[in-house]
């Protein structure tokens, strides 16, 4: 049986809320008492969250199997992981450091304060995809300790697997020639508005040397949906109007497990762009990222709903 590789991070969240606006800490344009500041914050959550697992998540709601390549501490359990088609099997644990963390902090409008420590996350290039012995049938590589993004994609590369590269957060991270050889690597660009301001502010590139340098883009906006390009051909794909949203986190995830699903299924781009709609839509109505639930069928339906589209999410794989 193929499987689904996932090179991820692994982290816990801590979220705070703070009833007011970061704005009023700083009175007059006053920079040291606001960074003196102390906010009182009742709400207080702790999650685990990992980019990975929210992604090998989503791909076992798509009937999927995945294998999670990544790296936690010595506070890390396993319990949450109940799904039995993720393989935390090449999962690498540091007895030394604390898994990956963050501090995220927000307000009633929507700033937020983020402290992130990397912990184990500076283990993760202890992984390697050689260590798989299972078959593959494509890969996602994204947000983790640079070294070890760079090594999966070297060795997904000389191993002739597809696979997507996804640097996101670590755009910033990643030198102007890591993340062109990136852009030598994979096939097909995904990131949201804002990475790929920071890409192409990195690497110099114009809109028309990535037009010409892959074969597809997509580019999503959030509540404003998202946009394939083929070319200079380009196609919007809205977003379902969701009248109580409870937590966004998560919903980016969902788009790109059924990215990895399009590959290895028979659907066209633009099914797969709407699907992946649908996907995200169930994310954004519960909170967190692994709290979302969904069936084939319901997706099949919502498909007809939304966009009169039937489709056979059952249907035989290409291979």
């Amino acid at each position: 049986m193929k499987e689904i590789l996932v090179s991820w991070s692994t982290a816990f969240d801590t979220l705070m809320h703070y009833e007011g606006d970061f704005r009023e800490q700083f009175p007059d344009g006053d920079i040291q008492r606001g960074l003196n500041m102390s906010l009182m914050c009742e709400k207080h959550e702790k999650f685990i969250w990992w980019t990975g697992l929210n992604m090998a998540y989503n791909l076992s709601l798509l009937w999927e199997n995945s294998i999670l390549l990544s790296a936690a501490g010595i506070d890390f359990t396993e319990d949450a992981v109940i799904d039995e088609r993720i393989n935390m099997k090449y999962f690498h644990r540091d007895r030394k450091r604390v898994t990956a963390g963050s501090i995220i902090l927000s307000d009633n409008n929507a700033h937020k304060i983020t402290i992130f420590h990397p912990g184990s996350m500076l283990e993760a290039d202890q992984t390697h995809v050689s260590y798989v012995t299972e078959s593959i049938w494509i890969a996602i590589v994204s947000a983790n300790h640079t070294s070890a993004m760079l090594n999966h994609a070297r060795e997904l590369y000389a191993k002739n697997t597809p696979f997507f590269v996804d640097p996101a957060q670590q755009i910033t991270a990643m030198s102007e020639d890591e993340l062109r050889e990136f852009l030598n690597l994979w096939t097909y660009l995904i990131a949201n508005q804002h990475e790929m301001k920071e890409l192409q502010l990195k690497t110099g590139f114009s809109d028309e040397q990535l037009w010409d340098m892959f074969e597809k883009i997509i580019i999503t906006y959030s509540a404003h949906g998202s946009e394939l390009r083929e070319g200079n051909h380009i196609l919007h794909i809205p977003a379902i109007k969701i009248e109580d949203i409870e937590d966004e986190t998560g919903a980016w995830d969902a788009y790109r497990a059924w990215l990895l699903k399009w590959i290895i299924e028979w659907y066209d781009w633009k099914t797969a762009c709407q699907v992946w709609t649908v996907l995200a839509s169930y994310c954004v109505q519960v909170e967190w990222a692994q709290n979302h639930h969904a069936s084939l069928w319901n997706i099949s339906q919502d498909m007809q709903t939304h966009f009169w589209v039937e489709i056979d999410l059952h249907a035989k794989r290409k291979y």
